[in-house]
């Protein structure tokens, strides 16, 4: 297979990013699913489309509200183009249209105390892969983390996956009834006990001349 990739950006008062985006993919391979109708079998193929291609629209900003919560935020819209004339007895030409969000929401829950609570949200639509529908999936993540003042001491509690989210797919095309299920990655609870040994300071740096970029 073949990849070949092409992405328009525009950076708007260093706060708001839009990307027009196009992925083109000949001969592009992927393992599938297929179900014979001669007998009660998966058969799990390595396969070549004639092409899966990709166009995209994004943009992404970055927020403040007040001195408490920071973060950025960032959307897609995906348009997938699958075809291939040579998968067994199925010959496959889809087309769908995703939407893609994700973010990191941090909040200062104690300006004295150091404490942080950060939240990582992902969502994304309906899409579809050769023969595959994919349900909608939603993941989140969060972590509390506390620091000392001396910044020596920090105490981290994370959870991975907390909604325990997992990949839906599905085949229902032509004679094909077949469905798999997929935990990635399963839900994860830690807590991390941190301490920093010795004094280190930063090296000086010389800084960039960046006037000619204009700021």
């Amino acid at each position: 297979m073949s990849q070949y990739s092409v992405n328009l950006m525009w950076q708007l008062n260093h706060k708001y990013t839009f990307t027009a985006f196009a992925m083109i993919e000949p001969d592009y391979f992927v393992q599938l699913a297929y179900q014979p109708s001669d007998r009660m079998a998966v058969i799990m193929k390595e396969t070549n489309f004639n092409y899966s291609n990709y166009y995209g629209l994004q943009a992404s900003a970055q927020f403040h509200i007040g001195s408490w919560i920071n973060g950025n935020v960032m959307t897609t819209a995906l348009y997938r183009h699958d075809k291939s004339d040579s998968f067994f007895d199925l010959p496959i030409d889809r087309t769908c249209i995703s939407g893609i969000f994700s973010g990191v929401a941090v909040v200062k829950l104690s300006q004295r105390h150091n404490i942080r609570f950060t939240l990582n949200p992902f969502f994304q639509s309906k899409a579809v892969q050769g023969v595959y529908d994919i349900d909608p999936l939603f993941l989140l993540d969060a972590t509390l983390r506390y620091t000392t003042s001396n910044g020596k001491w920090s105490l981290v509690a994370k959870g991975t996956n907390i909604l325990n989210a997992h990949i839906d797919t599905r085949s229902c095309i032509g004679n094909q009834d077949y469905a798999m299920r997929v935990w990635k990655p399963y839900t994860n609870y830690s807590l991390t006990a941190i301490y920093r040994i010795g004094n280190f300071k930063e090296k000086a740096k010389k800084e960039v001349d960046t006037s000619r970029m204009g700021h």
